[in-house]
């Protein structure tokens, strides 16, 4: 009678068995009504679909009618394979997964054992009562499966046959290097992408424009001539004079000539800036006409101011107002008269002229960028602005402050390196630069000073490259001047001639702009993923959420593999306690 109960069993079981395998997919709507198994039951099963749906749970299925007919499920560790007891089907696309067996089942051990049933659902606790002491490990697949089902459902082409659970080892490995390819191109995209967006490339627009005024330039001039040789000839006669009648002692007039500045200085008692002062080319002298438009003398439209350079005491013109008529005859006309027969230090005479702006300092700049009028000579200069507006980037680092100027941070810094190197300051060097530092009012100290500005400007101990703390203009204005220059009549050989006029009212307007900004950068970006990987932005969010849930599904992993090892090791000792304790009762 057992033995018929058995395969009446074996016959069912393996029945139902076949009529499961012939279902190949379980709609959402499925009642699962289909996947009964004949027997008398009271618990349920699992059926697990890992692309269609988590589970659908099938009454009329326990382990107690199961035990009576001698029948058994044994579940697979991976794929969602279930074998039958008579080894005649098997499911490969679902997972049976009973329900603990009923509280009736008790073990014989009369020791509290634990039971991983928190992750199937049963059991009281974290890690419940079992019924019959079998290990149900159908939870602990479920999560590990659920944990890959997550992320084959992430929107990326390949993703469902590397992680889905019908796929062939091959199919598995094509696409994994598939995968890895295509992200590794996208990585090498996207790096030199966001390397170049990083560089802050900028593009130049260059514009010309038409306005109705303009702003005049500043006109700085020095004679060539350092210093005015007669007036330092009155000095030296002074000084011989007073050492003969203090001393008796009478000089020849050679050694008066060989005197030089250095040795003016204390004469009449002046400091060195009163001397300079004297011994300078007065404005009166040097300029004969000024006219700014016709029949407009220059002071009437601006005014001369006198500036302190190395090349000596110097002028700058500043116009008060804008221009707003161009041509030859409109605008700046200048003659200039020098009859001083004697050179300083065998100087070439002439003037030397500087067009700058308004901000610009001519200290430095004067000599090296200046332009040079000649005696008899006359010389047109047409001007055209351009006008810079640059980023400050970070590879190319620029001041935004519209106050400030290149030019006169350089000056600075060279008034600095200047007194640095001596113990007093020249007259061009300003006292709000450099501090409390005294004028060289000593032969000495001037002698020695004047020694240091020619071995700095002149023998390379100093250059603008050395002021690391001056950044160049994002907003700067350079005045381009084109010349023409004339040999004026026979009879004008003291004379010099200079015009400065606008040729028209047009500018060049040079902007930086941006050349690769955030949304070219997401495009080109989008473009790579997209091209090679077929993501978007919003599979980066499921990517997020199949990670998160990943992890849940791991961690409740973990947490039940520990379940069941706390399990198993009370199992063992409750069985080890069994089999010391019978020899006792014997």
């Amino acid at each position: 009678m057992s033995s018929t109960n058995n395969a009446k069993g074996n016959s069912v079981m393996s029945v139902s068995l076949r009529a499961a395998h012939r279902q190949k997919k379980i709609s959402d709507t499925c009642t699962c009504h289909k996947r009964r198994l004949d027997l008398a039951t009271t618990e349920a099963v699992s059926v697990i679909d890992f692309f269609y749906e988590s589970s659908y749970w099938i009454p009329d299925y326990d382990y107690q009618a199961m035990e009576q007919q001698k029948v058994s499920i044994t579940e697979t560790n991976f794929g969602g394979i279930v074998y039958s007891s008579d080894g005649m089907e098997t499911f490969s696309d679902h997972a049976l997964c009973p329900h603990p067996l009923m509280a009736h089942h008790k073990p014989q051990c009369q020791h509290q054992q634990q039971s991983p049933d928190a992750i199937t659902g049963g059991g009281d606790g974290d890690c419940g009562t079992s019924g019959n002491g079998r290990q149900r490990q159908s939870g602990f697949l479920v999560k590990r499966l659920n944990a890959k089902k997550t992320m084959a459902e992430i929107s990326i082409p390949g993703m469902r046959a590397v992680f889905g659970l019908g796929s062939s080892l091959i199919r598995r490995v094509i696409w994994i290097v598939i995968l890895i390819t295509c992200f590794g191109i996208a990585v090498v995209q996207v790096r030199d992408r966001v390397i170049y967006y990083m560089s802050t490339p900028v593009t130049v627009n260059v514009r010309v424009s038409r306005n109705e005024t303009l702003p005049f330039p500043i006109l700085s001039i020095c004679n060539k001539n350092m210093f005015n040789m007669t007036a330092m000839r009155i000095l030296k006669t002074e000084k011989a004079n007073l050492i003969t009648r203090t001393n008796g002692t009478v000089l020849s007039q050679k050694e008066i000539d060989n005197w030089d500045v250095a040795d003016l200085v204390g004469v009449r008692g002046y400091n060195v800036l009163e001397l300079w002062n004297f011994i300078s080319h007065s404005l009166e002298r040097m300029i004969i006409e000024c006219f700014f438009g016709r029949n407009k003398t220059c002071e009437e439209r601006g005014k001369w101011t006198r500036i302190y350079n190395y090349m000596g005491v110097c002028y700058s013109y500043t116009l008060d107002s804008v221009v707003d008529t161009t041509g030859l005859f409109n605008n700046f006309y200048l003659r200039l008269h020098d009859v001083e027969p004697l050179a300083y230090k065998g100087d070439a005479s002439g003037w030397k002229l500087l067009i700058h702006d308004r901000k610009d300092s001519p200290l430095v700049i004067l000599r090296s960028h200046g332009t040079t009028l000649y005696r008899g000579w006359a010389k047109d200069m047409r001007v055209f602005v351009r006008q810079f507006r640059t980023l400050n980037t970070e590879s190319r680092q620029c001041s935004d402050d519209h106050d400030y100027s290149y030019s006169k941070c350089v000056a600075q810094c060279f008034s600095k390196a200047v007194t640095d190197a001596t113990t007093c300051r020249l007259p061009y060097i300003d006292a709000d630069t450099v501090g409390a530092v005294k004028l060289c009012n000593d032969s000495q100290t001037y002698a020695a000073a004047n020694d240091k500005v020619e071995n700095l400007l002149f023998f390379g101990k100093w250059s603008e490259n050395n002021c690391t703390s001056c950044p160049r203009q994002c907003h700067q204005d350079f005045y381009i001047t084109y010349t023409e220059t004339t040999e004026m009549k026979r009879g004008q050989e003291n004379l010099g001639k200079l015009r400065i006029f606008y040729q028209d009212m047009t500018y060049d307007d040079i902007e930086e702009e941006y050349g690769y900004t955030a949304i070219p950068l997401l495009c080109d970006i989008g473009g790579s993923l997209g091209l090679l990987l077929g993501a978007s932005v919003l599979t980066f969010f499921e990517i997020i959420e199949a990670i998160s849930a990943a992890l849940f599904h791991l961690t409740a992993m973990f947490t039940t593999c520990c379940c069941l090892m706390h399990w198993a090791i009370n199992k063992t000792c409750c069985l080890l306690s069994d089999q010391f304790d019978q020899p006792k009762a014997t």
